[in-house]
């Protein structure tokens, strides 16, 4: 978790198949919550 101040790392993600964007332009207009699914979307 980031507290206030802290720099958000740099860091790819994929937003939809073949659409990725980084963290720090998703977060450049404002605070931001990103959840991460470990195996959410694959057959393990």
């Amino acid at each position: 978790m980031l507290g206030v101040g802290d720099r958000v790392p740099e860091g790819t993600v994929w937003l939809a198949p073949r659409e990725s964007a980084g963290i720090p332009d998703l977060v450049a207009d404002g605070p931001a919550l990103f959840l991460f699914f470990l195996f959410a979307w694959t057959s393990t």
